[in-house]
């Protein structure tokens, strides 16, 4: 019989069952180069699911587009007027005019990424860096929104865990920097004459004024919050209409005010009845008065007084005063300034943009996946 093999009953041939150390690396070897690329596997298809695009080797990342998304569709819903969940699912799942909006929102927010990330480039280029300070900056700002909200509750919020959105304020911090010198280094000032910063105001004085008013508020729901009958709500608008006949006669508001006005101190440095109003949303929060009665301060002269009705309050106002255009015009000229400059920096952008180096590339795999839900 053969020294090396034997043949055993059914005249098969048996392997060596002892192997050489040869045998042994060689396996693990093999073991270990089929373990590196699995992982190597996993690791791609994890990593290439990170990120929806890159340009010029820069990635925007998954989070941060998500971000962006977020801004441009509350952007767009609150242009649209939209408040409840079923008004917004409605509109970004109803194609009109043959688009669909919401993968045109998916573009917009992709377009400011692109933007976004070559100003990030640029602030690195020009030697820009994410230091101590503003990483302690940042997470100051971070604790603040975050408050006493959990994690899951945070990303609902911003569609972005606190740690992503930290690493974005970071870099939007360095591109402000390399904005502010960028500006300081390229751009000259125009000087705009009178007569350009008179036609600005005229073009829309209210955006410039602040109107000074004072008013009685009369509540139209009960203590419980709900809606007043018919017959409550008729006897405030008697109410009201006897408040107005008040000032009409020459009583002095303010003491109109003391007598009929439902609205209680909430704070020692703003009179009850009286506000300093400007055309935005903030005077609303400010002074938690209806839109309603800011339009009319602004659609009427100062001396006018009368009753504004809304959802919730009944008001008697009286416009006490108003800014003119010699109040506010260093006003009117420093927003003409500022426009101009942003629109510089803007122009600069889309330059930029159209640089070949700077072209996106989309990652379909992760940016077609994302939709609304």
């Amino acid at each position: 019989m053969d020294k090396k093999t034997f043949k055993n009953k059914s005249g098969t041939s048996k392997k060596k069952l002892i192997k050489t150390r040869r045998d042994i690396t060689r396996t693990r070897i093999i073991a270990t180069i089929v373990v590196i690329l699995v992982f190597a596997a996993v690791y791609y298809f994890i990593d290439s699911g990170s990120y929806v695009a890159t340009v010029d080797g820069h990635r925007i990342s998954k989070s941060d587009y998500q971000f962006f998304l977020k801004q441009q569709l509350a952007s767009t819903e609150a242009n649209e007027g939209l408040t409840t969940d079923e008004e917004k699912r409605e509109f970004w799942t109803t194609p009109a005019d043959g688009q669909d909006p919401f993968k045109a929102a998916k573009s917009k927010a992709l377009d400011f990424s692109k933007e976004f990330t070559i100003q990030y480039i640029k602030a690195k280029e020009a030697g820009f860096k994410i230091d101590s300070e503003i990483k302690n900056q940042v997470a100051a700002i971070i604790n603040s929104l975050k408050g006493q909200v959990t994690e899951k509750q945070f990303r609902e919020q911003y569609n972005i865990s606190s740690r992503e959105l930290q690493s974005l304020y970071e870099k939007f911090s360095i591109i402000e920097k390399f904005k502010n010198k960028y500006l300081t280094d390229e751009y000259t000032a125009k000087d705009f004459t009178e007569d350009e910063v008179k036609a600005e105001y005229d073009k829309d004085a209210k955006v410039y004024d602040k109107v000074d008013i004072s008013y009685v508020t009369l509540y139209r729901f009960n203590d419980m919050g709900m809606p007043l009958s018919e017959e409550e709500a008729a006897a405030k608008k008697k109410t009201a209409e006897e408040a107005l006949d008040k000032a009409k006669q020459g009583e002095e508001f303010d003491k109109v005010i003391v007598k009929y006005t439902e609205e209680e101190a909430s704070n020692e440095d703003k009179p009850i009845g009286k506000a300093k109003i400007s055309y935005s949303q903030n005077s609303i929060y400010e002074y938690f008065i209806d839109w309603d009665l800011i339009e009319w301060a602004f659609e009427n002269k100062t001396g006018d007084i009368d009753i504004i009705e809304t959802d919730n309050f009944i008001y008697v106002a009286r416009i006490d005063s108003r800014t003119t255009y010699d109040d506010v015009k260093d006003s009117v000229k420093k927003t003409l300034e500022y426009r101009d400059r942003e629109s510089f920096y803007d122009s600069a952008i889309e330059s930029w943009g159209l640089e070949s180096r700077y072209n996106i590339i989309k990652n379909n795999r992760v940016y077609d996946s994302i939709s609304y839900k």
